[in-house]
């Protein structure tokens, strides 16, 4: 800190010659900078102008600074190490004696608007940019310098002034409360110890009506009695100044906020004599400072909103890329190995089951994603109509049976009788039975329940599916039915599917008039989803067109490369079965030998019992990822070649996949031909005669 100018304090005259004018203070400027050369660089700029300049070299010691002294002016750095310049220039303002200091913020920050808008909604009057230049900073500090000097003269006339009356009313020998309070603005009046007011002031008299004389704690609200019971006690105890912002009740019953300060008044021996309390009326600025203070929680909870809303659109975009391209791969690399003749004849039915199951997998995502579309257009149609509700019950429960047969999930159905007479759209209803059935069996254990319930309730039919599977955790079950909302959306997942299913059926169920609702007890607990719609509540209207669906072209033949995988050991890990059997597939038509496995615990156990020639894996996969079987990898064999094979095709996904320690990142669908060309490559074992790796695969290869 450096020393202030010597300047002799100003006699204290009343009724002399000396004007006040001739007394010119040194203003106090507190420089905040935790770059020690920046406050070595200020004190040069500002020494010409002869001021006392005080460092700081952080929020935390700035805010020591002020509690200790005032100052005239703030130059506070913007980027600092725990509480940085805009927190600081907050935490300042909040103090009612510290709110009239300007704060001339100094910061590098030169393309980014939103800390500059911040800096002046904490109490900013200035912003400058570094680097600076000298003259402009010293004309700045120059003017709020001047102001300050003239505030500190006007004071001081006062005090002369105040001086002055009080000669005169005690020569007199009137109560010399009266004369130093009655001419000020403020509500003003004085105590005894135990708060009764013995005097108060014109203003304090008006502000109070006719019960003036009452005590200081009678204008209290609840709130302020509370805190300042013991505030004042200990004051009386110590004689220390007290300070607060309290709420004070008008003789019309309104209340306002003031800002209060009581200070002891004690005779020429010490004894205390008394109270002196102002009061000033705070009510606007305190209004301000709620709106402000509203403004910006409503400003934060829109921000979280928006971010929450981006990371769900992010989310959902990689997952849809990841759900689509998955039963594509086996689809265009089974008929790729069909065209070539790859596929023997003992094969052919499973092939083409293999297919025809991914086919209806992709078709019914797309049919989620459409209808999502439709309906936030506005634009989904329903044929309502006379229909047997069991009826369509009982066809979702065909639909989905085969899915349950597989995983060994009973399903089971209760028909109330009279329950069946209902109008709507079957096929629309049909989806919606559909889709709570085919999430239950998703999330059921083997030897798993799940029960359809269709019965009547008074004017409403209900349609409830109950299962005994994994249960939906309390803070999830509120979003349930919110579109691209899933428990589990990271690439750990055990669960597929674009998390449009509940949502789609919350819409359709609107459209029929009625409610659907989740409940479950917790995890492992099982759930149950309810439908409630009004018998014959909808008029019919006329459903939507089908577009026709367009035939896709034939993908272009690739040439057939024979035996370039001879002899090869090639691990494949893949946590779906048709895409393991497709790869090994391809592999093996090209000579290689291949083990397939479906986590990373298994793929460790297969590198541990034979090195294989190279990796491929997939990255999502259930518990670890891939990017952590890669890690584990290296850890035992740090020269085993490996390719990330995989439906997430971002590029942050194919950097990721690099840095983890694969040598390529490879997107579903692959071509047959290119994949054995990609792991030709990775072994070292790419003739000259044959065609090279394709661009958009070997671009994938990192460079050694």
């Amino acid at each position: 800190m450096r020393p202030p100018p010597k300047i002799a304090p100003p006699p204290i005259v009343v009724g002399g010659s000396v004007p006040l004018e001739a007394y010119a203070p040194p203003a106090r400027i507190l420089m905040v900078d935790d770059h020690p050369p920046n406050l070595v660089a200020l004190d040069a700029i500002l020494e010409p102008l002869g001021q006392e300049l005080v460092h700081a070299h952080s929020g935390e010691e700035a805010l020591r600074q002020l509690l200790e002294s005032d100052f005239a002016l703030i130059l506070m750095d913007v980027q600092m190490p725990g509480i940085d310049g805009l927190e600081a220039a907050r935490l300042i303002k909040e103090r009612p004696r510290n709110r009239h200091i300007p704060i001339i913020f100094l910061t590098a920050i030169h393309k980014d608007p939103g800390y500059i808008f911040r800096g002046y909604k904490e109490g900013a009057v200035d912003y400058l940019l570094k680097p600076f230049e000298p003259d402009i900073l010293r004309a700045k500090v120059s003017v709020f310098v001047d102001l300050w000097r003239k505030g500190e003269m006007v004071r001081r006339q006062q005090a002369v002034l105040r001086a002055r009356d009080l000669i005169e009313v005690e020569k007199r020998g009137e109560t010399r409360f009266r004369a130093l309070t009655d001419s000020m603005p403020q509500c003003v009046w004085a105590a005894r110890g135990d708060g009764e007011i013995y005097y108060c002031n014109r203003v304090w008299r008006d502000y109070a009506g006719p019960d003036a004389g009452m005590t200081f704690f009678d204008a209290l609200d609840d709130d302020g009695l509370a805190q300042m019971q013991g505030a004042w006690r200990e004051t009386v105890r110590s004689g220390h100044p007290l300070e607060r912002e309290l709420r004070l009740r008008r003789h019309d019953g309104e209340w306002r906020w003031h800002l209060c300060r009581v200070v002891p008044e004690r005779d020429e021996s010490g004894r205390l004599l008394g109270f002196i309390a102002t009061a000033t009326d705070i009510d606007m600025q305190k209004r301000i400072e709620e709106a402000n203070r509203q403004l910006l929680a409503s400003e934060k909870e829109a921000r979280s909103q928006a971010e929450v809303a981006n990371r769900t659109k992010d989310e959902f975009l990689a997952t849809v890329s990841h759900e689509l391209r998955t039963p594509l791969n086996a689809i265009l690399g089974w008929t790729r190995m069909l065209r070539t003749g790859a596929v023997e004849p003992r094969q052919l039915q499973r092939v083409l089951e293999t297919i025809e199951r991914n086919a209806r997998v992709q078709t019914q995502l797309i049919e989620d994603i459409l209808d999502v579309s439709r309906i936030i257009a506005g634009k989904l149609r329903v044929n309502i109509r006379k229909l047997d509700l069991h009826a369509v019950g009982r066809a979702a429960l065909d639909a989905v049976r085969p899915a349950a047969d597989a995983k060994g999930v009973q399903l089971l159905s209760e028909w109330e009788e009279g329950s069946g007479d209902f109008c709507g759209d079957p096929d629309r209803l049909q989806q919606v039975i559909w889709n709570l059935l085919a999430n239950a069996i998703k999330f059921t254990p083997r030897d798993g329940r799940v029960v359809l319930r269709v019965h009547r309730e008074h004017s409403q039919v209900e349609v409830s599916v109950t299962d005994t599977g994994v249960g939906i955790a309390p803070d999830f079950l509120p979003l349930v039915f919110d579109r691209f909302r899933q428990a589990d959306s990271s690439i750990t997942r055990t669960q597929g599917g674009l998390g449009l299913g509940l949502a789609i059926v919350r819409h359709l169920v609107e459209v029929h008039g009625g409610t659907v609702h989740a409940e479950s007890e917790g995890e492992g607990k099982g759930a149950r989803f309810t439908v409630r719609m009004p018998v014959r509540a909808v008029a019919p209207q006329a459903i939507e067109a089908a577009a026709p669906d367009s035939e896709p072209p034939l993908p272009e033949e690739s040439r057939e490369i024979q035996a370039i995988l001879q002899g090869l050991h090639v691990l494949v890990v893949d946590d779906d079965p048709d895409a393991r059997d497709l790869v090994a597939a391809v592999l093996a038509n090209h000579g290689a030998s291949v083990r397939t496995v479906s986590s990373v615990d298994e793929a460790i156990v297969q590198l541990r019992e034979k090195r294989p020639d190279v990796l491929l894996s997939d990255i999502g996969l259930p518990s670890e990822d891939g990017y952590m079987l890669m890690r584990r990898v290296r850890e035992i064999d740090s020269s085993v070649p490996a390719a990330a094979l995989t439906a997430y095709a971002g590029p942050t996904d194919h950097q990721r996949a690099l840095d983890a320690g694969f040598q390529a990142h490879v997107t579903k669908p692959v071509e047959p031909a290119d994949l054995a060309l990609l792991v030709a490559s990775l072994a070292g074992r790419t003739p000259s005669e044959v065609r090279p790796v394709p661009p958009e695969v070997a671009a994938t290869v990192a460079a050694g």
